[in-house]
């Protein structure tokens, strides 16, 4: 399986290369057998725009230190994730936590977000050593995501369509204010 490695910086800890190097020494951990290809997060989204449909990977993993409603558009990390949907490659993160529920992430096209924080048992053990936890992070999801033999085997039929606009949660106008038209109540 072709992976895709190309986190932003985490913010304070590890640069975008430091952290590509520690997601791909992680990745080799578990799952020895897939090809892996670092990449500036900013030329990745550029490079699965335009890259022929047989050279595409099979799946992309990007991250950054926090992972917020922020993140999911205007970043580089949205950027990705909304090229690799485009393309109907999975994508997912890899952070040192998640602020953003998997609904809304899945709508970023993001298939997975995973936090080394959580999997540290909390901020501070994951601060005290944040190359080390996020190896032992994406050790443990290339156990589960790598080691295919391509996106066949990652049910591209459950990627989400691209949205035209991005989703913005917020209060909702009352029903029937929105187009004026009827809410399906009766009243």
């Amino acid at each position: 399986m072709r992976v895709l490695i190309a986190p932003d910086a985490f913010r304070g800890t590890l640069t975008g290369e430091q952290a590509a190097a520690t997601i791909r020494d992680g990745w080799v951990r578990g799952a020895a057998t897939d090809e892996l290809v670092c990449s500036a997060v900013g030329e990745a989204a550029a490079t699965l725009e335009t890259v022929a449909d047989e050279a595409l990977p099979d799946l992309v993993v990007t991250g950054e230190g926090s992972l917020e409603f922020r993140s999911l558009s205007d970043t580089a990390l949205a950027a990705v994730s909304a090229a690799a949907m485009a393309r109907g490659v999975p994508c997912i993160v890899l952070a040192g936590q998640v602020h953003v529920g998997p609904r809304l992430a899945f709508e970023s096209g993001i298939h997975g977000a995973y936090a080394a924080a959580a999997d540290a048992g909390s901020v501070e053990a994951a601060m005290a050593d944040p190359a080390g936890t996020l190896r032992r992070l994406a050790e443990g999801i290339a156990h589960h995501w790598g080691g295919r033999r391509g996106r066949d085997h990652l049910r591209p039929e459950l990627l989400p369509d691209a949205a035209p606009d991005p989703v913005v949660p917020g209060p909702r106008l009352p029903p029937g204010d929105d187009d004026g038209g009827d809410d399906g109540t009766g009243r």
